[in-house]
């Protein structure tokens, strides 16, 4: 690369994007440079536009992470309810049978 040509790149890192699009609108650069200053300028927007979507790509990734380990959390808990549905229901038959017991003893009936 040219000496101008990397003095020309040397500028344009000290440029923003808006400032080399006002640039570019307002004929700053020639014929020779403007297509490098556009591909520049371009190469400039796709960095952030990739940027942006690993960070949201992240994001979604770190939104099912999170999603998965509710899920995990859920299943871990019907279990927990149908045991202890398992024990309620082992409780109140144990309670019926005891109340029936209750009850034929109050009638004094013997096996």
């Amino acid at each position: 690369m040219s000496v101008k040509r990397e003095q020309l790149f040397t500028d344009l890192e000290a440029l923003s994007e808006e400032q080399i699009e006002v640039g570019l609108e307002a004929g700053v650069w020639g014929d020779p440079t403007r297509a490098a200053v556009q591909r520049y300028l371009d190469q400039m927007k796709l960095k952030r536009v990739e940027a942006t979507a690993a960070e949201q790509l992240e994001a979604a990734w770190a939104a099912i992470q999170a999603a998965q380990a509710a899920a995990e959390n859920a299943r871990g808990s019907n279990l927990r309810a149908t045991a202890a549905l398992i024990i309620a229901s082992g409780a109140m038959l144990a309670a019926m049978a005891a109340a029936l017991v209750a009850f034929l003893a109050l009638r004094n009936w013997t096996w």
